[in-house]
């Protein structure tokens, strides 16, 4: 699961929690049309079928219970795991011309960089052809060699020849501006399967 699904799920449990939140709390205080707020909070039908469930209820709801947890561990694993090479942080351009850099604060006219942005810039760099859907980069480990994956979404009539020579063209642009000399490169390419195919 890439780091873009992980928030994407963390997002959606979030909305779908704050949602019931939400809607229990407008009932509790009577303003929601049709609900008693001083009526039990579980109706009399699923309290039935909880008690016709006996003792499997029980069962399902410890297995359900045990599902969640785990879903929850991984995920929290996944987002505070720490990487083998982790996310390029600012840059200190000492750092990439050769010259020492002083430690703690930066002195008077060094220049740092965020590598957010050099990643931001490499994406909108990658995303100006317009056989690319989309361009997600991340920069990991440290200057000056840091290492470099690309991933690319591309529309269903890209070239791939095509495709490769802008990637170049733009990791060499990348290499220029920032003075940082890629140790690892990978490039992964999916074809969006979702875009129309016209048959001529």
């Amino acid at each position: 699961m890439t780091n873009r699904a992980i928030r994407l799920l963390w997002t959606v449990v979030g909305l779908v929690l704050t949602a019931i939140g939400v809607v229990g709390l407008i009932a509790s205080l009577g303003h929601l049309a049709g609900v008693d707020n001083k009526a039990p909070l579980l109706w009399s039908g699923l309290l039935r079928t909880w008690r016709d469930l006996d003792p499997w209820g029980l069962v399902i709801l410890g297995l359900l219970g045990f599902f969640f947890a785990w879903l929850g561990s991984n995920l929290l694993g996944r987002v505070l795991r720490a990487r083998r090479y982790p996310v390029l942080g600012d840059l200190d351009l000492r750092s990439v011309t050769g010259l020492a850099a002083a430690a703690g604060p930066a002195l008077p006219g060094a220049t740092r960089i965020r590598g957010a942005r050099l990643v931001r810039g490499l994406e909108r760099d990658l995303a100006r052809d317009p056989q690319v859907r989309r361009a997600s980069v991340t920069l990991a480990g440290t200057a000056p060699r840091p290492e470099l994956w690309i991933e690319l979404q591309l529309n269903s009539r890209a070239g791939l020849t095509a495709v490769r020579d802008h990637v170049a063209a733009a990791v060499e642009r990348f290499r220029t501006t920032s003075g940082l000399v890629p140790r690892r490169l990978e490039v992964t390419a999916r074809i969006d399967a979702a875009s129309p195919v016209r048959v001529h």
